[in-house]
């Protein structure tokens, strides 16, 4: 195992001392350098790090392992005053992958998470935790910890595989499932995707300061913008295949990783955007470089004030129109069905309730269970299903637009016939004992 890890850091060290001449001024940044690196492995459940890693630190022409005598290390994220990183590592090659931190100047590391489990890409929230994604044989989901240890809580309760990305400025989490993103809020409510228009394998998120989402889609760097509904793919960028996510080195300035050529080692270089111009900074055939993250004191983003009730075992979804949707709905809406996902994948009914002649509904749904939704006409065929999961938390109360509406539509500003006819929801709570 250390001959392993050694190893590892002199082909890293090497690498890094050979780009120090040649590095233009930047700020201090994170990256990862790995033999193998998989970047969609996790989808699975395999390690992106199946080689091992080891987190670098470049400070000017100084290059430091933050964490040495580990076989992995990864996923690094700066605290805001930038004193502190976090990061998942793994001290041995058959360790569980753990959220530790470690003071940025050097000394002691500490764990975050107990290590009974695969936890990796952890970031810094503004209330005093840590959201992270842990691994489980079946699936993941996002977690939150306090920061100076303690029991973690699940946020995220839909099957399959999620993984964080960032932590937005207005305080949402950002995730990314099945080739799309997603937000969330730091007490797992509101859970939406960030766009609904479903594009191509989007992955390795992070928002920009300008407030964009910055992303790559089939190797090539992608955005959203609060001021259009739809993926924009109008990045001024470098040829080759990229890996987000990317970092930002000052105003139209990033550090990318990219390969050089096709099923080649990502190596990470500076991008000028106006100039259009492409600097090495971490070049080698056989190591990669990848996950840049800046080394810098950040302004926190908004803290939410979460109203749960813990104890309650039930949310509140009020629908304004079924009816509405980006693609024409077919077919007179009548009625709603709701699902929960049981034993060996099969969907469990909970109910069902009517829709009103506007399209709204409001019913009462359990908590923390994947939720799924279809559309039914009066003769009781389905006319519109969700093909994906969702969940309510405790006491949650949701109101949402419409049907696959995304989340750039605005209502229409009267009250729901549903409302109109009553304030209680209906129970859809599948069989109760």
């Amino acid at each position: 195992m250390r001959m392993g890890a050694i190893g590892l850091a002199g082909l890293a060290a090497s690498l890094l001392a050979a780009a120090a001449s040649e590095s233009p001024e930047l700020p201090d940044y994170l990256y990862t350098a790995a033999p193998r690196y998989e970047p969609m492995a996790w989808m699975n459940g395999h390690d992106r790090f199946p080689a091992g890693s080891s987190l670098m630190l470049i400070s000017g022409t100084s290059r430091r392992r933050i964490a040495p005598d580990f076989y992995a290390s990864a996923d690094g994220a700066v605290s805001f005053d930038a004193s502190h990183i976090l990061f998942a590592g793994k001290r041995t090659v058959s360790a569980h992958w753990q959220i530790w931190e470690a003071p940025r100047t050097g000394g002691t590391t500490r764990p975050i998470t107990p290590g009974d489990a695969d936890c990796v890409r952890p970031r810094y929230l503004p209330d005093g935790r840590v959201v992270f994604t842990r691994i489980s044989p079946t699936g993941s989901a996002i977690e939150a910890a306090p920061l100076e240890g303690g029991k973690s809580v699940r946020l995220t309760f839909a099957p399959g595989w999620h993984l964080t990305d960032d932590v937005l400025r207005d305080g949402r989490i950002l995730f990314e499932t099945a080739g799309e993103i997603f937000t969330v809020y730091p007490d797992g409510t509101g859970v939406e995707s960030l766009r609904c228009d479903h594009g191509r394998q989007r992955t390795g998120a992070r928002q920009l300061s300008t407030g964009d989402v910055i992303f790559t889609s089939s190797g090539r760097l992608a955005r959203f913008t609060s001021a259009r509904a739809e993926q924009m793919s109008d990045v001024t960028q470098p040829d080759g295949d990229i890996a987000g996510p990317i970092a930002e080195a000052g105003p139209g300035s990033w550090i990318v990783a990219k390969r050089l050529k096709p099923a080649g080692a990502f190596g990470l270089f500076l991008w000028s955007q106006a100039a259009g111009r492409l600097t090495d900074l971490e070049v080698s055939p056989e190591m990669n470089a990848v996950e840049p993250t800046v080394v810098a004191a950040r302004t926190p983003p908004s803290e939410f004030p979460s109203a749960l009730v813990p104890a309650r075992t039930t949310g509140n979804l009020l629908c304004l129109n079924a009816k509405a949707s980006k693609t024409p709905i077919g077919g007179d809406v009548r009625a709603v069905r709701v699902f929960t996902k049981g034993a060996g994948d099969v969907s469990v009914p909970l109910g069902q309730a009517a829709v009103e002649a506007d399209g709204s509904f409001f019913v009462e749904v359990p908590a923390d269970k994947p939720l799924r939704m279809e559309l039914l006409d009066a003769a009781g065929r389905i006319v519109r299903a969700e093909r994906d999961w969702f969940w309510m938390r405790p006491s949650e109360q949701r109101v949402c637009v419409g049907c696959h509406t995304g989340p750039e539509r605005a209502p229409e500003n009267k009250t729901p016939a549903i409302l109109l006819k009553t304030t209680t929801p209906e129970k859809l709570l599948g069989r109760q004992p």
